[in-house]
């Protein structure tokens, strides 16, 4: 156990429970009916063999194989205490943004644990989430032999500074969707901004905040060097054929030196474990 400790040093800095006053990072009184409410908590549920504990997941876990046998309570920012409370939950584990909060209230009132997991879009902040899911379900030992086994070395490798061959910090931006034909790209206090800054990339709009449309204007003058889209973005725009074919987008630095990077929305925004996977991919193609 100590050279575990030793090799998850950097993993470990910050302390696990830093949720709040409620502790909502402390052991569950009762977890043999979990809802879990986010497609993250779920992953992380798969990855520590606790499957078996969920009565159901929201739709953002769709993206996930194992979760598709299990009913869906619908949106996780949207969802029915009705519909949720007929499943005789004994805690409900969700994401920092699971809502709306009136039904948070209600559910609230009644004998069922809630759990709202912080997440930060960071390294740090998904092993912090993984772990802090794992001390709720009393899966802690099995949480650190996951990121010893199969995320150590990804996790080290991202939290390395850029290679000494590197020039500069490359520009590049994140498209979330295309709506009639605009982007809606990650400005700062987004998980997009979070995942550019994984991968050692800066964020051309970083001087916004949230998610937002931008002209197709200001994007042909901003000149990104490499564009990270979803798998659903680029299925909006018809593909890399006609994001090629656009006058606007293909004057741009990534589309002239086929720097476009797509992903699946989840894996690369949910912040769970694949999201480690997704940034040091980003990473070795920006670099």
């Amino acid at each position: 156990m100590a050279n575990l400790i030793v090799r998850l040093l950097l993993l470990v800095l910050a302390p696990i429970g830093h949720a709040g006053e409620d502790d909502s990072c402390s052991k569950a009184g009762d977890t043999s009916r979990v809802v879990a409410a986010g497609g993250s908590i779920a992953e992380m549920f798969f990855a520590l063999e606790a499957e078996h504990l969920l009565v159901a997941v929201d739709s953002t876990a769709s993206y996930l194989p194992r979760a598709a046998a299990l009913p869906s309570i619908g949106y996780v920012r949207n969802l029915s205490a009705e519909g949720i409370l007929t499943l005789a939950p004994t805690v409900i584990i969700g994401e920092h943004d699971m809502g709306p909060s009136a039904v948070i209230d209600q559910l609230s009132m009644v004998d069922v644990e809630i759990r709202r997991v912080i997440e930060t879009h960071s390294a740090q902040g998904i092993v912090d989430k993984f772990l802090c899911i794992a001390k709720i379900i009393d899966r802690f030992e099995t949480a650190e032999a996951v990121l010893s086994d199969r995320f150590y070395e990804t996790i080290q490798q991202l939290t390395e500074g850029p290679r000494a061959t590197r020039p500069a910090q490359d520009h590049a931006m994140l498209i979330l969707n295309f709506v009639d034909n605009q982007p809606i790209v990650a400005g700062a206090n987004t998980s997009g901004d979070g995942i550019l800054r994984m991968a050692g990339a800066r964020n051309i709009f970083s001087d916004i905040d949230g998610w937002k449309p931008i002209s197709r204007e200001l994007l042909s003058i901003s000149k990104p060097d490499h564009i990270v889209l979803t798998q659903r973005a680029l299925e909006s725009i018809g593909g890399i054929s006609s994001m090629q074919a656009d006058p606007l987008l293909s004057s741009t630095n990534a589309l002239k030196n086929e720097n476009v990077h797509v992903f699946q929305g989840m894996s690369l925004l949910g912040f769970g474990l694949q999201t480690l996977d997704v940034a040091l991919q980003l990473k070795d193609a920006i670099e």
